[in-house]
């Protein structure tokens, strides 16, 4: 059972999502008491709740790091909206394929270089810093700074939260 908050200010946006949710069995939609998700239309973010933001002018980049869990578009299609929520209560990070606002593409390089994405690849596999070399043809020292690299960007704990956090933020797929 999701326990989903509405704060959309929206009336016929409002209406359109109340209705998807109204239609589908394991979906309660709440006042703003202990949702396990929250599907909003506007910042700012507020509670511990997973927030999906509805908008289509936005940088979803920017709308992650501000504490959104997930930015779709106004217009998502009803079984793309229940998978969304169902990802987002999971833990996962969502943003629309097809751009971020603006005409804008999402961009891996925001947060890390090309060689670091491939470094992440290979972690998420399981390598060790000596096969990461070995692969990439780098030493195993050049491994080893990047992968410490990552983890400082990403703000993780080590190689297995990086990888985790890599998810979250959608930078690799599982």
């Amino acid at each position: 059972m999701h326990r989903v908050a509405l704060h959309i200010d929206d009336a016929s946006l409002l209406d359109r999502i109340a209705t998807i949710l109204a239609d589908e069995t394991g979906i309660d939609v709440l006042h703003p008491v202990n949702p396990d998700l929250v599907i909003t239309d506007h910042l700012p973010f507020s509670g511990t709740a997973p927030t999906i933001l509805l908008g289509d002018e936005v940088n979803g980049i920017e709308m992650l790091k501000a504490g959104a869990s997930g930015v779709l578009s106004r217009h998502i299609a009803a079984p793309d909206l229940l998978l969304a929520l169902d990802i987002v209560k999971r833990g996962f990070a969502i943003l629309p394929r097809s751009g971020i606002g603006s005409g804008q593409t999402p961009s891996r390089d925001d947060l890390l270089t090309a060689r670091e994405l491939d470094v992440l690849k290979l972690l998420a596999e399981g390598a060790s810093n000596k096969l990461i070399a070995r692969r990439l043809g780098i030493s195993f020292h050049t491994a080893k700074f990047h992968v410490a690299s990552i983890a400082a960007k990403l703000d993780a704990t080590g190689r297995t939260d990086a990888v985790a956090q890599a998810v979250r933020l959608g930078l690799i797929l599982l």
